[in-house]
């Protein structure tokens, strides 16, 4: 990597969802947010693009590709990423758990100031691995 600029994307099948949290994680420093209505594109532009993101915030709920599907392919490729699914239904545990691919589930209607809270932590652990 040439510098030190994280990328994330948002996945978000609705354009007025997902351009608010891209403009919000836009706030943190230095990241690059790319904006996805398609899963299936967001996952192309991670492929080309794996050892620069930090991480991937999508909705459960998207067309063609859904959201845990999205995550497994993406911890596939590189499980240092971190990951959120929202959702605005309730998803259950089980079905988190045995993905193995969600790091953090929040629930619609987020609210900004918890949103970037919320990633912020996710990413201040990525280093602590051997903190126990």
């Amino acid at each position: 990597m040439s510098n030190n600029t994280q990328l994330m994307s948002v996945v978000d099948d609705e354009h007025d969802i997902m351009s608010l949290f891209t403009d919000a994680l836009s706030e943190l420093g230095d990241a690059s947010v790319f904006g996805f209505i398609d899963s299936t594109l967001a996952l192309e532009h991670f492929k080309l693009h794996q050892l620069e993101y930090s991480l991937i915030l999508s909705d459960y709920r998207l067309p063609t590709m859904d959201g845990i599907e999205l995550l497994k392919k993406v911890k596939a490729i590189n499980p240092s990423v971190k990951t959120i699914l929202i959702s605005a239904f309730d998803v259950d545990d089980k079905i988190i758990e045995d993905s193995k691919c969600v790091d953090k589930v929040l629930q619609k209607p987020v609210g900004i100031a918890d949103l970037i809270n919320e990633v912020e932590v996710l990413l201040s652990n990525r280093t602590d691995v051997l903190i126990h």
